[in-house]
């Protein structure tokens, strides 16, 4: 359960043996299924945010964790305690003996993690489960669950390509596979998507019987720092709490799934100005300012680059990147660069063998035409940084997070 799964395993078998094995605890809850490529954390604490506020009790299960790995199960916004976590891993160590011995297989860290969630959030009684799958939809081990309150679709775009499939409606597709017809409301929420991506969910909202709510427009006032002031609906001048232009989509792709639960405008106002999502576009430290941002894809770092445009326009920027071997980050550097980044700083993740190494990266960026510095770890590279008097932005990967903890940054 603590080793680090260097390469997921997909599929429904070992967990389905493991729940039946624990007495299905996940037929017992009421969840909120939500998947895509971006913004799932940041709907997900939306959504805790307005819930909480309504007093209902609210269990959430994310990943990757940050920092610990109890941040994966809370209720009400606290962690699982290291006793409770222990008394539940000892408990699922017999039931997943049993499943090798079934299946043939053991299961993986992905799924005794999610196993632990759902016996907790049934043992504690949750008004409300807010489930982040892991990877893609289908064969996610969160995808257990034989029904669900409602599905959520964040933006779909390309990441894990090698296993969701290298076109957008085939990545679609298996992500669409949390509409289900066993749905407590009848409907699933999706963010703006691309028309193909639109097109697969449509056919499998047909199909499930459930109705596809699509935000409106959002009228955007202004910003205030790093966030946005916003009106949608007949809900006014709402200032988000999480940081960057794209939250705004975010927001409202959570404000319609409270609508559906039928929330109050109060209770939906405070979790739009209230929600808490570390590492996404989080202000670390002024003079110069330096944010840390998840973004490691694409898509991901586009939306980095708006923010960068709309609270830094005209200013020189320094990059502290660093990331993992499988990702597609030389797109991403170049995207960075075109999008006026002057200065890159290139680290590594420690402790973690799918990380890339600061001079293999350095050298791989330099024959791609992108020149940067190397530092041997993120205390060293955000020290480099400061040092230009630019903004900076640490990004590449979510896993970096831990690093400002382990080093004091």
């Amino acid at each position: 359960a603590n080793g680090f799964q260097a390469v997921p395993r997909l599929g429904l078998e070992r967990i389905s043996c493991l729940m039946e094995l624990l007495g299905d605890p996940q037929e017992r809850l009421h969840c909120i299924h939500v998947a895509g490529t971006n913004g799932k954390g940041s709907v997900c604490a939306f959504l805790e945010a307005m819930l909480r506020s309504a007093g209902f009790c609210v269990g959430k299960y994310i990943s990757p964790n940050l920092v610990r790995v109890n941040e994966r199960i809370t209720i009400d916004g606290k962690e699982i305690s290291d006793g409770e976590l222990s008394a539940l891993l000892a408990h699922l160590e017999t039931a997943s003996a049993e499943v090798r011995r079934r299946t043939g297989e053991i299961p993986s860290q992905f799924e005794i993690w999610t196993a632990a969630a759902f016996c907790y959030f049934a043992e504690k009684s949750c008004d409300y489960v807010i489930l982040e799958t892991g990877l893609g939809g289908e064969f996610d081990a969160t995808n257990v669950i034989s029904g669900n309150v409602m599905a959520v679709l964040t933006h779909i775009d390309f990441d894990h390509t090698q296993l969701l499939g290298d076109t957008l409606a085939k990545i679609t597709e298996t992500k669409s596979k949390i509409l289900k017809a066993k749905c407590e409301t009848g409907a699933a929420v999706s963010s703006h998507q691309a028309p193909d991506a639109m097109r697969v969910l449509a056919v499998r909202a047909e199909e499930c019987g459930v109705r596809l709510v699509v935000p409106g427009e959002a009228a955007v006032i202004g910003f205030h720092d790093i966030y946005e002031i916003f009106s949608y609906d007949d809900l006014q001048e709402m200032t988000c709490g999480l940081g960057g232009p794209h939250q705004v989509e975010n927001a409202c792709t959570a404000i319609e799934c409270a609508k559906i639960l039928g929330l109050s405008h109060e209770d939906i106002r405070y979790g739009v100005e209230h929600a808490k999502n570390p590492a996404r576009l989080e202000k670390l430290s002024e003079n110069p300012t330096v944010l840390y941002d998840g973004a490691h894809n694409p898509d991901g770092v586009a939306a980095l680059i708006r923010a960068m445009d709309r609270y830094f326009p005209d200013q020189d920027r320094t990059v502290v990147f660093a990331c993992m071997k499988d990702k597609d980050y030389l797109n991403s550097l170049h995207m960075l660069m075109r999008g006026g980044v002057t200065k890159f700083i290139f680290t590594a993740v420690s402790g973690n063998e799918r990380a890339m190494p600061a001079d293999a990266l350095a050298s791989a960026a330099a024959k791609a035409g992108i020149a940067g510095d190397t530092a041997p770890n993120l205390t060293d590279a955000v020290e480099k940084a400061r040092g230009y008097g630019n903004p900076v932005f640490i990004c590449g990967s979510l896993y970096l997070y831990a690093d400002l903890e382990r080093t004091g940054s």
